[in-house]
């Protein structure tokens, strides 16, 4: 019978289409999407391992990297104990920058102190070991670690995951007041059949990185931009679209409400989880886990806020879009 649960909430950052939900997907074994799909707000998935008598879960925030669609609300950045903070390898140039810019910034600003690895992505599409270094060497955020992945071939991907949660364990295992779980951080090891080294080789500038962790004492004074709460607008564009245009665009729109229903139904599932789990908790643990539980509940409730006004948004927009098909047919625009 478990007696206890390791709740971390992980979060991928990263602007658009640099593989952040592919990333989770290939981690979670789920296919991997044919067609890009971009992400609003967030979406939730959850692993879980058992050590001992302890649940380690690990809730894995996805956070869509499109910019109309407010990727840096501030609850994304809260209570996050773990971050991957993705580029594309292809493009180092227009996806490492914003990371430091504007995501690190926000972890800085929104979370007391987490572990923060930055994730190359698509090393199956460089071709030869020389570009592979000289983007290793050239892009790089000064004191983060670099690990290179591919989520389509998996290289390097459940290492990495497992290198986040080895380091998280062994940071909660320094808070405890108890021996009671001393030790389980070497237990995932054990049950993952790695060695530390192992899992540190990963790390491509290992030795010019100081701290895994980020805290707003760590982290340079960077400007910040300001985050706006409001709902992203959906409808920018939508008067120029002509008709041939048109099926394409709902054909998106679609895709992307069908995502976001999907995320509801997986958040509610959490929910439920998270509720259940209060009735097997020890009467001696029983308040600290009351109150964890509430900071996770609310961030998901945040969370379904963001998504329920952007799907309003995205009626709108799409409502705009047959409006137009209308008009075209009207005036023999087709």
């Amino acid at each position: 019978m478990l007696v206890d649960e390791i709740n971390i909430k992980l979060v991928i950052l990263g602007v658009g289409s640099v593989g952040k939900t592919s990333i989770v997907k290939s981690f979670l074994d789920q296919e991997i999407p044919r067609m890009y799909i971009p992400t609003i707000g967030s979406s939730i998935a959850r692993k879980e391992f058992i050590l001992k008598n302890i649940a380690i879960k690990i809730n894995i925030w996805d956070i869509g990297g499109q910019k109309s669609f407010n990727p840096l609300n501030p609850v994304f950045f809260t209570n996050v104990d773990a971050a991957f903070l993705v580029f594309d390898l292809t493009q180092p140039k227009e996806t490492l920058p914003r990371l430091e810019i504007d995501y690190l910034a926000n972890l800085s600003k929104y979370t007391n102190k987490c572990i923060a690895f930055v994730i190359g992505n698509k090393l199956d599409l460089i071709s030869t070991k020389e570009e592979l270094e000289n983007i290793a060497n050239y892009y790089k955020i000064k004191n983060v670690p670099l690990i290179l992945t591919s989520a389509k071939t998996q290289e390097n991907l459940l290492e990495a995951f497992n290198l986040i949660i080895f380091n998280f364990l062994k940071e909660w295992e320094k808070g405890l007041k108890s021996k009671q779980f001393q030790g389980i951080s070497n237990e995932f090891l054990n049950l993952i059949n790695k060695t530390e080294n192992q899992l540190k080789d990963l790390f491509v500038n290992l030795d010019k990185v100081d701290s895994i962790m980020i805290s707003s004492k760590s982290l340079p004074q960077l400007t910040k931009k300001k985050i706006s709460s409001s709902t992203p607008n959906l409808d920018s564009g939508i008067e120029l679209i002509d008709y041939g245009r048109y099926k394409k665009k709902i054909e998106e729109f679609n895709k992307i409400k069908d995502h976001i229903t999907d995320s509801f139904d997986n958040k509610l599932t959490i929910i439920k989880d998270v509720i259940s789990s209060l009735k097997t908790t020890p009467i001696d643990s029983l308040i600290d886990t009351i109150d964890k539980t509430m900071k996770q509940l609310n961030d998901i409730k945040k969370d379904f806020e963001f998504n329920l006004d952007s799907l309003l948004s995205l009626e709108k927009s799409e409502q705009n879009v047959k409006e137009v098909k209308k008009e075209l047919k009207e005036t023999g625009g087709e």
